[in-house]
C-alpha cells in the first residue's frame, strides 16, 4: 500500500478534516469508551475523537509508515499505530470504531471490515464513511482511464485499480458477510471547490502515489496534469471537485 507524505496530507486535508468533522458531529461517546479510528492519517480526527473521552481512550491506526510518524505520539490517551487494516492487531478491544474516507483505498473490503468487526466488542458501534459508487465518473476511474492512454499505457502493464467504490446498495450484504450488521445507511452528493485548477493538482498530487510510484520522478507532474485536465472536463470548471459519499452506522454481531 502507497505510503502518503504526512506532512504534505496534513497541508492539504481541509477536505478531508471537514467531512470527517461533520461525521463525527452527532457521534455520541461515553466518556470511558475506547475507541479505534482506522485509517487515522495524520491523527487530527483521532485527537478530536480523544478529548471526548477522558476516562477512555482512543487508538489510530495508520498502514502509511509517514503518516504514523506525521501523527506522533498523541495525548495521555492516545495512541498511534502502524497497522493494515486487513489484519488490526486487536481483539475484541474497543466499544466504537469509526473511518473515514479511507477505507475505499482499501481493495479487499471484507477482509477490512471483518477485521475491525473482530478488533471491536460484540454489539459495538461502527461508523465507516466512503467514496462510493455513484452516477458521475470518479476522480479515481479518471486516473485509471489516464493510465490507459498512449502516453502511459506501457508504464501500467497489469496494474490493478487500487481503490474501491462500494455500491451502497449491496454493502449491507457485504458487511453482514463481514460480521457487521447495518443500522442506518446514507448517501450524499459532495461539492468541494478548491478555487484553482493548482490547488486542486497539489491535493489530488497527495493521493497519486499508487499511479506516480510506477513512474520515473520527471514523469510524475505530466501524469499529474493530464489527470486533474481529464476531470476537469468532467466537472467542468478548474479546481471543482464531486463525488459520492457513503455513511454506514454498524454493530458487531459476534
Amino acid at each position: 500500500m502507497p505510503d502518503w507524505d504526512g506532512e504534505q496530507y496534513a497541508r492539504t486535508s481541509d477536505l478531508q478534516r471537514a467531512m470527517a468533522t461533520r461525521a463525527i458531529a452527532g457521534l455520541e461517546l461515553n466518556p470511558n469508551d475506547r475507541l479505534l479510528d482506522v485509517g487515522c492519517g495524520d491523527g487530527f480526527v483521532t485527537r478530536l475523537l480523544a478529548k471526548q473521552l477522558p476516562a477512555g481512550r482512543a487508538v489510530g491506526v495508520d498502514a502509511s509508515p509517514r503518516m504514523i510518524a506525521k501523527a506522533g505520539k498523541g495525548a495521555p490517551n492516545v495512541q498511534f499505530v502502524l497497522a493494515d487494516a486487513r489484519d488490526l492487531p486487536f481483539r475484541a478491544e474497543f466499544d466504537v470504531a469509526v473511518s473515514f474516507n479511507a477505507l475505499h483505498w482499501v481493495t479487499e473490503q471484507r477482509r477490512a471490515l471483518g477485521s475491525i468487526a473482530a478488533a471491536a466488542r460484540p454489539d459495538a458501534r461502527v461508523l465507516i464513511q466512503v467514496v462510493c459508487a455513484g452516477e458521475r465518473p470518479s476522480l479515481e476511474t479518471i486516473a485509471m482511464e489516464v493510465a490507459g492512454a498512449p502516453r502511459w499505457v506501457d508504464r501500467f502493464a497489469g496494474f490493478a485499480p487500487p481503490f474501491v467504490h462500494v455500491d451502497p446498495a449491496e454493502y449491507p450484504d457485504l458487511a453482514a458477510s463481514a460480521g457487521l450488521r447495518t443500522t442506518d445507511l446514507s448517501v450524499h452528493d459532495v461539492t468541494w471547490d478548491f478555487g484553482s485548477h493548482d490547488a486542486f493538482a497539489e491535493w489530488c498530487s497527495n493521493g497519486a502515489d499508487a499511479w506516480t510510484g510506477r513512474l520515473a520522478p520527471e514523469d510524475r507532474p505530466h501524469f499529474l496534469e493530464d489527470w486533474v485536465a481529464a476531470y476537469e472536463e468532467v466537472s467542468g470548471h478548474p479546481g471543482l471537485f464531486q463525488f459520492t459519499q457513503m455513511r454506514a452506522d454498524l454493530r458487531v454481531h459476534h
